[in-house]
């Protein structure tokens, strides 16, 4: 009988909750990758490959609709895309940054940065309410995405759309503000946040989900 995706995650949440915590990280890892059963979960939107692709974040939190936090954003979903989709051809960050700042705009129309950087398809993602702190002594990462992709070898129909409200890191609780410095965990927030807008668009190892609090904090 064949394990669908879904009934692999719901056996894999029963076996996680019976676990004893206690038998260690190297018993966890690989019950989850045997329930896995080394399937990756597949690109909910594969199109990207051999395309020109522009990535463009936009904050809503800025009134310039680009901040610092989506301009980084937006660089680390070119780095994965780049070495997870086959023949994807990257607009650079400068050259979006400069046909925007060419035209002056204060509010970023996806397909018209598209057309500007002749892009096949625009991968355009929304930041919303972006913050880092949970009180003065934790760190607590939350935003709200939404991420559409747009054809632009078809008028600009968008053609993918994905909203993610209320993603949080860690998922499992706070941070101690002692433990590392708020650049160090702004950078491990953002890294997981691209990683999660990025796997939209390539098959990945569902493991990860699993790894994604301590994955990246490192001091």
């Amino acid at each position: 009988m064949e394990v669908t995706r879904a009934s692999r995650v719901a056996l894999m949440v029963i076996m996680l909750a019976s676990l004893p915590w206690t038998s260690g990280c190297v018993g966890l890892l690989s019950t989850m990758r045997w329930l896995g059963g080394g399937n990756p979960m597949p690109a909910e939107y594969s199109d990207l490959k051999g395309k020109r692709v522009a990535v463009v974040c936009v904050s809503e939190d800025s009134s310039y609709g680009t901040g610092s936090e989506s301009l980084l954003l937006a660089r680390e979903v070119s780095t994965i895309l780049k070495k997870s989709v086959k023949d994807i051809d990257l607009v650079r960050a400068d050259e979006i940054a400069d046909w925007i700042d060419r035209e002056g705009w204060d509010e970023i129309d996806y397909r018209e940065i598209g057309r500007g950087v002749k892009a096949e398809r625009v991968v355009g993602v929304g930041l919303a309410g972006f913050s880092i702190r949970e009180g003065a002594s934790l760190y607590k990462g939350r935003a709200d995405i939404n991420v559409s992709v747009y054809d632009m070898e078809d008028g600009g129909h968008e053609v993918f759309r994905k909203s993610v409200p209320e993603f949080s890191f860690p998922a499992t609780g706070p941070y101690p503000v002692g433990d590392l410095s708020e650049v160090q965990f702004r950078r491990a927030f953002l890294k997981t946040l691209a990683q999660h807008v990025a796997r939209h668009f390539y098959a990945y190892d569902p493991v990860e989900d699993f790894s994604r609090d301590t994955a990246f904090i490192r001091p």
